[in-house]
């Protein structure tokens, strides 16, 4: 005879996150599904001797977070394997991890580093050739900047790279020889030096990277660029039953260092992983300057980078979509933006399916009405604004800080909008942090960019559940408290309905439950 697993949580503030009954007495949870939500006085026939009581002693339960664009392997190889410069305060403070990353891993072929942004310089620019080859090291030095869309490198590195006879150029992105950095898609010449991870490897990256979102409540994450090996991966811990939360695997489509699409994967969807869309790169980030603008930085030159070409773009996705993946497509910069949504309109004029923008930095009140139209979802990082704010301003007018990712006005057009971090291109994971910044509009160093972009609590909290499940197209199992879903549930020290916007992150996640577990 199989034994119900059940539990009573009462005694609370329950936020259920759904909008047609957002606050309950009581929830009861059988087996990994939420049974019954409402009066506790109407539970009391499925209680039996083996239920088992959460008293939350007033404290506040509601859905877990789900951080909707996350690169979770990258999240965990910076906590494992990879050098991790987010936080360097000067050139010779990067140089001297290097230089003590190597004298700890003396057997390594090559140094992988990523995390460095010249904004938080003491020199105020960017790392060079001239400053690795300083080091005296005879192997490959790979430095990654925070945003991932930019990569400086050694000589013995681009000596590498030409021995292997492959190009400089490349298209979508940018070489520099003089310095050592590689922009965009170039990246992936220096990535083609790396030994391959193994599984192994990737499990103890992954299982990093979970235990970090288990602490502050995240209960599903999506992994916006996957490539093959890593999908392998997904499938043998979904298999092993050992992913601990929920993963929307997103697969690329073209890789950084080829001209080539990879081949559509197998389309999967089951509650802990699903694999239903895939991935492009329209543009590059406003933080370094190559996301792509219809005008000109503020040094009077860049505009940034553009990715794909409208035909290819369209050709690629049209492939994807009638085999029944969405799409997900970086954009940031304006003039990507359009790109983008000109496919988009396409598509969904000739399939029908609701695809995703991740970021959207800068669109402007046309594009918005373009994107309500084509029912596109936007995914979106708050945390930006903390922890890239301040390259935001040095590198925007101030006509172009006015719509930096403007969610009152996504909102406002009607628009559906999930929030993520997109670490590890930010350190911060909690999602509180996101959301302070979405009602805040503030900056690490407190200035406070398009002020009247700014949300309300509730309706961050929204993107950051609900609003995050519709994206990933999980909402029928997930993102909110109600019956038939899966019991993934937080409990909090504070109601975050109630609280000040100063008193944001004094919130915590006091127990995390997924599938009615207690992690």
């Amino acid at each position: 005879m199989t034994t119900i697993s059940s539990t009573l949580f009462f005694n609370g503030i329950i936020l259920t996150q759904n909008p047609n009954q957002p606050y309950v007495e009581a929830v009861f949870v059988e087996n990994e599904k939420i049974l019954a939500v409402g009066r506790i006085e109407n539970m009391k026939d499925l209680i039996t001797s083996q239920t088992h009581y959460v008293d939350l002693q007033g404290k506040t339960l509601m859905p877990g977070f789900i951080d909707a664009h996350i690169h979770l392997w990258k999240v965990g190889n910076l906590l494992t394997f990879t050098l991790d410069l987010r936080g360097s305060k000067s050139i010779d403070e990067i140089l001297e991890k290097i230089k003590d990353f190597h004298k700890k891993n003396p057997d390594n072929s090559y140094i992988n580093a990523r995390g460095f942004n010249e904004s938080n310089l003491l020199e105020q620019r960017m790392l060079t050739k001239k400053d690795l080859d300083s080091l005296g090291i005879e192997k490959p030095i790979i430095v990654q900047r925070t945003c991932a869309h930019i990569t400086v490198v050694n000589s013995f590195t681009l000596q590498t790279i030409e021995n292997q006879g492959i190009a400089f150029e490349i298209n979508g992105g940018k070489t520099d020889l003089e310095t050592g950095t590689l922009y965009e898609t170039a990246q992936g010449l220096a990535q083609k030096i790396l030994a391959p991870y193994t599984n192994a490897e990737y499990k103890t990256m992954l299982r990093a990277a979970y235990q970090a979102l288990i602490k502050l409540g995240v209960t599903s994450a999506c992994d916006p660029a996957v490539m093959p090996d890593l999908l392998e991966v997904y499938h043998q811990l979904q298999n092993e039953k050992q992913l601990p939360i929920r993963t929307n695997a997103i697969p690329v489509r073209l890789p950084d260092g080829g001209a080539n699409t990879l081949p559509i994967p197998k389309w999967h969807r089951s509650p802990m992983l699903q694999v239903d869309t895939v991935k492009f790169f329209a543009d590059g980030g406003l933080s370094g300057k190559t996301a792509a603008l219809r005008r000109t930085y503020n040094d009077g030159i860049s505009k940034g980078i553009m990715r794909l070409s409208a035909e290819s773009f369209y050709l690629w996705a049209a492939e994807a979509q009638e085999k029944g993946f969405r799409i997900a497509t970086h954009a940031i910069g304006d003039e990507a933006i359009d790109l983008v949504l000109d496919v988009y309109e396409r598509l969904f004029e000739q399939f029908g399916f609701r695809n995703r923008i991740e970021h959207l930095g800068l669109p402007d009140a046309i594009q918005l009405k373009r994107i309500k139209k084509s029912r596109t979802f936007i995914v979106s990082q708050p945390v930006f604004l903390e922890e890239l704010g301040k390259n935001f301003i040095q590198y925007l007018d101030e006509s172009y800080l006015d719509l930096c990712y403007p969610y009152k006005s996504i909102l406002k057009a009607g628009i559906d909008l999930a929030f993520s971090t997109d670490a590890p291109v930010v350190k911060n994971l909690n999602p509180f942090q996101s959301i302070h910044n979405a009602v805040t509009r503030s900056t690490a160093s407190g200035e406070i960019i398009a002020k009247k972009e700014a949300i309300s609590i509730s309706e961050a909290l929204y993107a950051y559940t609900l609003g995050a499940a519709r994206s990933l197209k999980t909402d029928a199992w997930t993102g909110s408290i109600e019956a038939g879903k899966y019991a993934d549930l937080i409990v909090l020290n504070k109601n975050p309905l109630k609280v000040e916007k100063s008193e944001i992150l004094t919130i915590e996640v006091l127990d995390v439950f997924v599938n009615g577990e207690k992690m």
